[in-house]
């Protein structure tokens, strides 16, 4: 009896795992796209950008005048030298001198020390205060150091090329040309004492224009902020001045991004697939494998064009999940579209509208979930996973 309670038991478990359908999933890193606080019309897809600034020394110009100032040094070398020891010969000469007063001052404060009591010796000897002879220093020739020519620190002077500074300003998901003018003019900084501490403003002014109009416009630096804790006239103004126009560059591109670009962000997406052994389910394996595709495109520099593309393939996908899912017979186990595989394209449904941020399709999908809940029969983790795709779809916008 037992014996055949053992057989009725397998042969149910063998019966359980031919119909049930074990989800497989395959997880695919991709970069989707931050969403502008102000989106560009859809004609604009280039961008160019011109800096102007008042600086016009250039590094070839500072270079002449290094070089310049080195020969300079150079001619004047011997004559340094010179004056050097005319002046060593002096202190030479006056050292005698200065020996012989050390001397004289010394034996009179021994003479004044001697005449003093015992008692009053011990104390000043107790003090440290007796009288010691200290002789001067002999002089000693040092030659001053021959000139030798360092190439200028760039760091320390304010040189800048204007289309450096506009071709390192990058409008995310935006191509190089001319649909969209970005027009930047620094000025000169500007620095102000007060109590010890050093201020700086450097009007900065930002424009965005499509032909002539002006889409946005903003200004950087116009107040005065706190700079350092020193005097101006204590430190390397013009390494401040360089090191703010790179900070104002910066906070000019990242606001760019923030207002008009794209922005990349590393996310992931999971897609999960029955097994295909038998060559059922080959439009789902084909669909997996187009979707993973697709997302393998959306690099962090993938172009505009390129992420199109993808999302139509994300589509086309979607589709032959949505075809597919009519044939799901979701009161049939043995059947090959069973509640299983319905689970799976559904799931994936769900992460495909919500990464390419379709609202009206995630809210589809997820309606489809609800009203087939109970067919659905859901287990605990995907009762979770489930939640969780709920609420991203509630904050599509």
């Amino acid at each position: 009896m037992k014996r055949n309670h053992l057989l009725m038991f397998a042969c149910i478990a063998i019966s359980i795992a031919s119909f049930g359908q074990r989800a497989m999933s395959e997880k695919i890193s991709y970069f989707n796209v931050r969403t502008p606080n102000n989106p560009l019309e859809e004609s604009i897809k280039s961008y160019n950008v011109i800096v102007e600034t008042p600086y016009t020394l250039t590094v070839e110009e500072l270079n002449i005048q290094s070089l310049a100032d080195f020969e300079t040094e150079k001619a004047n070398y011997t004559t340094i030298v010179e004056e050097s020891e005319a002046e060593f010969d002096a202190h030479l000469a006056g050292h005698d001198e200065e020996v012989k007063k050390a001397e004289a001052r010394y034996d009179k404060e021994m003479k004044d020390f001697k005449s003093l009591s015992l008692l009053e010796r011990l104390t000043i000897t107790d003090q440290g205060k007796k009288p010691r002879l200290t002789v001067p220093a002999k002089p000693r020739y040092v030659k001053p150091r021959e000139p030798i020519y360092t190439k200028p620190n760039l760091d320390d002077h304010l040189i800048f090329d204007n289309q450096v500074l506009a071709d390192n300003v990058e409008l995310m998901g935006y191509e190089k040309g001319n649909d969209l003018l970005i027009l930047i003019n620094i000025t000169k900084m500007e620095f102000q004492d007060n109590g010890g501490q050093t201020f700086y403003a450097q009007p900065t002014n930002l424009k965005v224009m499509k032909g002539a109009d002006i889409i946005g416009e903003k200004k950087f630096d116009e107040e005065f902020k706190f700079l350092t804790s020193s005097n101006s006239n204590t430190i390397n103004l013009d390494r401040y001045e360089k090191s703010n126009v790179n900070k104002i560059m910066t906070s000019i591109g990242k606001y760019l991004d923030e207002e008009y670009g794209f922005i990349p962000v590393a996310s992931s997406i999971t897609i999960e697939f029955p097994k295909n052994k038998k060559r059922e389910y080959d439009v789902l394996e084909n669909a997996k494998i187009k979707a993973i595709s697709a997302y393998r495109k959306m690099k962090k520099n993938a172009s505009s064009e390129t992420r199109e593309r993808a999302i139509s393939g994300l589509i086309s996908v979607r589709n032959l999940w949505k075809s597919e899912l009519e044939k799901v017979d979701y009161k049939n186990k043995k059947a090959t579209m069973n509640k299983e595989v319905a689970k799976m394209i559904l799931f994936n449904l769900m992460r495909v509208d919500i990464s390419i941020k379709d609202k009206a399709q995630a809210e589809e999908t997820l309606e489809i979930m609800q009203d087939r809940r109970i067919d659905l029969d859901l287990n605990y983790d995907e009762k979770a996973t489930f939640t969780k795709l709920e609420e991203q779809v509630y904050k599509l916008k």
